[in-house]
């Protein structure tokens, strides 16, 4: 289990240089470096990189709450992490092809892990 949050905190880090380098053609890393920046010439793909950063964002507290939870009770949730991990590289890669252009795609990837969730929390309980 830890094995994997340190994977997912590399995946978070990876997030957030995907957001900037698919427009760095476009825009100057400069104008990355401070919140006054003109990013306004972003690309599609990292305008989307940054919708799917954000998303990670919203469910990666409570992952990292309930994982290290889970390692310091010794809860068997590895199953469950793993599955949340692959939800979350399933959702970053429908970014990156735009699949969310689609209707009920983005739910088809996000609500499982949100369930998944779910499950490590009530596991921790029980």
């Amino acid at each position: 289990m830890v094995d994997l949050i340190v994977y997912v905190g590399f995946f978070y880090i990876l997030h957030l240089f995907l957001r900037m380098s698919f427009s760095l053609h476009k825009v100057p890393f400069i104008e990355w470096t401070y919140s006054g920046g003109d990013t306004s010439d972003r690309i599609a793909l990292s305008e989307r990189m940054t919708l799917a950063s954000n998303n990670l964002r919203q469910s990666l507290p409570i992952f990292l709450v309930f994982a290290v939870l889970s390692v310091m009770l010794s809860v068997d949730n590895l199953f469950y992490a793993q599955l949340w991990f692959g939800l979350r590289i399933a959702y970053l890669i429908g970014g990156i092809f735009n699949l969310y252009k689609f209707k009920m795609i983005r739910p088809i990837i996000w609500l499982p892990s949100i369930i998944v969730l779910l499950g490590m929390g009530s596991n921790l309980i029980a």
